[in-house]
């Protein structure tokens, strides 16, 4: 295959560290009068080569009739070119990284993807082997399977139920949807038919229940939450707290839960759980069995990924509208759906990221603390971030619970992003 420079550099396409040195050794072996094959065992199998004549391969040169020497070495005079245009294809690469940090400083955190770095694995432990290890009590091994059992059930329910308005209301008068009615029905179902439930509440009737004398545990619960966006088809979940019944619910804080447990929605079904080492992701997989898809989960001090909930308060508190500010302005990357539950498990899976929801006296708290702030708290302070309570900067787990249905702010995720709230907002 004999060609000249304009051919060579129409003809061959290659990616990765190769590129340089490949196009470099064609324009030498082509300016000394060599020929090119491609033969295996040159060029990196992650490279690319477009040729209307030739497949991938490597290069080998030969004399300009096409014949090739027997060590498959490139001539003398393209080998010497190729170390010189090596250097030159260094130093195009150094150029292109300048070229990429100039478009990070042109486009700010617009392009930033977070891409997850998760590797697969030949084998995931199963739940049962998981919580064998690292969930100590019987009972509250027990509770686990109940409620991921019946999250499987909301799972399907999910899928082949469409999203329309129910004939009833909640408490608040709120129009409920048939997928919330539906998913709380199933959580009663569970509460008032196990061995291990004391009392339960749900946050579309906010009023403690008797269930079992002889349960064990409290469960509060937020069935799906996200009602506003699941009509379009985007991520939802379930939000769980459990209290001993020792302490009940009312009187006790989020630091009083025995566990906690999220379970998200989307394309596939994963549950974030509260074990004794730690927080733990489960995947919902093939027959509806649960494998361990991430294990002790840490979330950074650090992170460039926020999602601002009740903007409408940055009319009015100063320090919320100067903290935007500050994301906007130091590329921070948004990442923010409107439900609580992808918006803050996100930090689990990109191991940082904050969560904001101050309030103002014309937009006031819209958060439970009993069904979402606190299962939601533990969760997060347990993989190493931190949480704020949006009006004394305390960890939201320190704030006792005086009525069901109380109302709060919340800051949540990397540690150092909670303290800037909590600084911004001068609390």
């Amino acid at each position: 295959l004999k060609c000249s420079k304009r051919e060579i550099k129409g003809q061959i396409k290659m990616t990765g560290s190769s590129k340089s040195l490949v196009a470099g050794a064609a324009c030498a072996v082509a300016c000394g009068g060599a020929s090119l094959a491609f033969v295996p065992g040159l060029v990196p199998a992650s490279s690319t080569v477009s040729s209307p004549s030739a497949s991938q391969g490597h290069l080998r040169a030969g004399s300009a009739s096409g014949s090739s020497s027997a060590s498959g070495s490139i001539v003398a005079p393209a080998a010497a070119a190729l170390v010189a245009l090596g250097a030159v294809g260094a130093g195009r690469r150094r150029g292109a990284a300048r070229v990429a940090r100039r478009a990070d400083e042109a486009f700010g955190a617009s392009h930033t993807s977070f891409y997850t770095d998760a590797v697969a694995k030949d084998s995931y432990e199963t739940i049962e082997s998981v919580m064998e290890k690292k969930l100590k009590d019987p009972k509250v091994k027990g509770m686990v399977n109940e409620l991921l059992a019946a999250c499987v059930k909301i799972t399907e329910a999910l899928r082949v139920n469409l999203v329309t308005v129910n004939d009833s209301s909640n408490t608040f008068g709120d129009v409920q949807l048939t997928v919330d009615v539906i998913a709380d029905d199933l959580l009663w179902d569970l509460a008032k038919t196990s061995p291990l439930v004391y009392e339960a509440s749900s946050e579309e009737e906010p009023e403690i229940v008797k269930t079992n004398p002889d349960g064990q545990f409290v469960l509060c619960w937020d069935p799906l939450d996200g009602s506003s966006i699941v009509d379009n088809n985007w991520a939802v979940g379930t939000i769980v707290g459990v209290w001993d019944k020792s302490t009940g619910l009312l009187g006790a804080t989020g630091n009083d839960q025995v566990m906690s447990l999220v379970v998200l929605y989307g394309p596939r079904t994963t549950a974030f759980m509260t074990l004794d080492d730690g927080v733990y992701e489960f995947t919902l997989g093939p027959g509806n069995k649960w494998i361990c898809s991430r294990e002790r989960i840490e979330i950074s001090k650090d992170c460039k990924i926020f999602a601002p909930a009740n903007l409408r308060a940055a009319q009015e508190v100063d320090g919320y509208a100067k903290l935007i500010d500050h994301y906007m302005t130091n590329k921070y990357t948004l990442r923010y759906s409107g439900g609580l539950v992808p918006d803050v498990c996100q930090q689990f899976t990109k191991k940082q990221g904050v969560f904001c929801n101050p309030t103002s006296k014309a937009s006031p708290a819209k958060l439970r603390l009993a069904f979402e702030a606190a299962p939601f708290g533990r969760l997060v302070e347990m993989a190493g971030g931190k949480t704020s309570d949006g009006v004394t900067g305390e960890s939201v787990l320190k704030v006792k619970i005086e009525s069901v249905d109380q109302r709060c702010a919340l800051a949540i995720g990397s540690a150092n992003e909670v303290d800037r709230f909590n600084q911004m907002l001068s609390l």
